[in-house]
């Protein structure tokens, strides 16, 4: 008799399926099929790189918003102005004697509203900045614009100091772009001046050369802009020869910063406002400038543009706060970069042509678009020459300056 005789037999007969067993019986072997598929072993390599290549995109990715950072902001506030004005005191007139009221019911109190808080110190994530061009010659700052980028609006303002605007200054002629050669071109003595103007001192700095925006033109591939108008103007000492019509067309950089420095043709015809016209046609071609550069086809060209700003820039910014800017830049409207001037009207003093400031709508444009700061900036925190009848000027602080004080443009020109 055998015992163990056909244990072999259900062994095996177990481990075949009966008839009628299920799909879901029978173990799942497609996953392993598919990935021993021929489509797959052509496919696995590939993927295998494209991936590789993401987790590179994304590690430097990180590693790129790590390095970038925002410039310092210090919260220093509005500048706070000596003053000079002299103290007015009342004379309190002599009484025979306290003359003391009649009884009478007391007054219920009327109850006042409590004081709202007002916030303090800076706005977030509100970067301020002055961007100065040299002249022709490399002496007197012929653009002076000052800005404020707000990353969290998504807003850049720019607003443009004619180069004329009357400052309070020790030197004969009391123009803001005489300021940084008279201060030996040392920004630092620079910017209190610029705070008299502002009512606070801005974050940071750049000084350029106008051949910059040459490089930058001809980086991005020119620039389409309508001349507003024919220039036609030869000056041999200074070599310049501008000869540019009127109409919309391709500028490349050479051309770009001829119809910037246009200011007179040699018919001896202008902008009918002057350097505020010349000040228009400049922040609408900067407009032009920046709303092509933010098109996708001048992204390839961002390298080669921090490059020429890095190289050709004087900035107390660091590489990691160019690039900062560069990003937000990029993410913005072109509708959300806007464009202002300083208010004034032209006045002459000893011969020499002034633009004296509008100080009234000139706050009320510090606080709309270049303020940092919660607590409002007001005409006490400015130091800004207004013209006097004497043919001098007074500051809002108090000074008084005789008019012996200013340069005689008129000797100068005789």
């Amino acid at each position: 008799m055998k015992l163990f005789g056909d244990t072999g037999k259900r062994e095996r007969a177990a481990a075949v399926p009966k008839k009628g067993t299920t799909a879901a019986e029978k173990p799942n072997k497609m996953p392993l099929a598919w990935l021993n598929a021929p489509i797959w072993r052509r496919l696995r390599l590939p993927l295998i790189i494209v991936g590789s290549l993401i987790l590179l995109l994304l590690l430097g990715l990180l590693v790129y918003s790590i390095w970038e950072k925002p410039p310092e902001t210090p919260d220093n506030g509005p500048i706070v102005q000596p003053t000079v004005k002299p103290a007015v005191s009342t004379p309190v007139p002599e009484t025979p004697g306290p003359v003391l009221p009649e009884e009478t019911d007391t007054p219920e109190e009327t109850p006042q509203p409590e004081a709202t808080e007002q916030p303090t110190g800076r706005k977030e994530n509100c970067y301020t900045f002055v961007v100065l061009a040299y002249d022709q010659f490399k002496a007197n700052t012929d653009t002076i614009l000052v800005g404020r980028m707000d990353t969290d609006a998504g807003t850049l303002d720019l607003v443009n100091i004619p180069r004329d605007t009357l400052v309070n200054v020790s030197w004969g002629v009391k123009k803001l772009n005489t300021v940084l050669a008279s201060e030996r071109n040392e920004v630092e003595r620079f910017l209190p001046h610029l705070g008299n103007l502002i009512g606070f001192t801005p974050d940071c700095y750049a000084i350029v050369d106008i051949k910059v925006v040459q490089k930058l033109v001809d980086c991005i591939g020119g620039v389409y802009y309508n001349v507003p108008r024919d220039m036609d103007y030869d000056d041999p000492t200074q070599d310049l020869s501008i000869h540019i019509p009127q109409g919309y067309q391709l500028l490349n950089g050479e051309n770009a910063v001829k119809v910037l420095r246009f200011r007179m043709g040699n018919d001896n015809t202008g902008y009918a406002n002057g350097d505020l016209g010349r000040i228009a046609t400049q922040q609408d071609f900067l407009m032009c400038m920046a709303g092509q550069f933010l098109t996708l086809g001048n992204i390839p060209n961002l390298d080669n543009a921090i490059e020429i700003f890095r190289e050709n820039v004087r900035t107390d910014l660091t590489a990691s706060n160019i690039a900062f800017f560069v990003r937000e830049f990029l993410q913005m409207d072109k509708e959300n970069i806007r464009f202002h001037t300083l208010p004034g009207t032209g006045i002459s003093i000893r011969g020499g042509s002034y633009l004296e400031v509008d100080i009234d709508e000139w706050v009320g444009i510090v606080n709309d678009y270049l303020n940092p700061y919660h607590r409002i900036i007001t005409a006490d925190n400015l130091n800004i020459l207004q013209a006097n009848k004497l043919g001098g000027a007074t500051s809002t602080s108090g000074d008084e300056l005789p008019v012996t004080s200013f340069y005689d443009f008129s000797e100068y020109v005789g």
